[in-house]
């Protein structure tokens, strides 16, 4: 990750079509979903059940369906997502990515209801009647989206699915706000910056956990669980 460049104000002109390139390139493998980190598959997804279990334990998420927002090739689906939730849609920009996926024999014996070929700054599950009971999760996909696109994209989720999970790269805001990566058109945003973003998109922020056993050298990952705010409730409670 750069951090060249941070004054620089995504969502020009190419942002998404850079994006889009630059994963058109990356091979459709874990590894490649993983940056070449596919050793952290296992731990990434035992910590994401860590997180997610005690939250269906106690009843505040339905062991119902779900969505898998940016999920590639179907990765966090079949070492996470499906030991709780059952069925899943996979949302996937790349083609080559969701293709791979529907080739997948382990997501193609009924676990996967839709291979949706959209991006997230796209994607209205309204637009299809589609709906969600136990959660929508965006792991490693949000930095993609500008400010402006996240809070609407988080206005559509929240719309269809009473809790949204948020897995993502935690920048330590000593660059700012938010870190760009004009090599793949990302960025990683600080603390304070997704504060803002969750308030803006009426959201309060329910629990959050830092991923354990993570390597140094990688930025922090949390994992954070948002549901929309009631009327009559305008607090946040972490």
């Amino acid at each position: 990750m750069s951090h060249a460049n941070n004054n620089a104000v995504p969502g020009g002109p190419s942002w998404y079509s850079d994006a889009a390139e630059y994963w058109k390139n990356v091979e459709a493998t874990v590894d490649g979903m993983l940056g070449g980190f596919s050793n952290l598959d296992d731990q990434d997804a035992a910590d994401s059940i860590r997180f997610v279990q005690p939250l269906i334990d106690q009843g505040i998420i339905a062991k119902g369906s779900a969505c898998d927002c940016g999920a590639g090739i179907g990765r966090v689906t079949k070492s996470f997502l499906s030991h709780l939730f059952s069925p899943i849609d996979l949302v996937e920009q790349d083609h080559h990515f969701i293709n791979t996926a529907k080739t997948d024999p382990a997501l193609n014996s009924g676990l996967v209801s839709r291979f949706i070929h959209c991006g997230l700054q796209s994607f209205n599950p309204e637009e299809h009647n589609i709906s969600y009971t136990g959660i929508v999760w965006c792991q490693w996909v949000l930095g993609h989206l500008t400010d402006d696109d996240l809070v609407a994209f988080f206005n559509r989720m929240v719309a269809v699915c009473p809790v949204i999970g948020v897995k993502e790269n935690v920048a330590s805001g000593q660059y700012g706000e938010a870190e760009i990566d004009h090599q793949d058109s990302s960025m990683t945003r600080a603390e304070g910056a997704w504060r803002r973003i969750f308030k803006r998109a009426g959201l309060k922020v329910v629990k959050e956990q830092w991923q354990s056993g993570w390597p140094k050298g990688l930025y922090r990952v949390k994992s954070s669980k948002e549901a929309g705010v009631d009327d009559d409730d305008k607090t946040s409670r972490a």
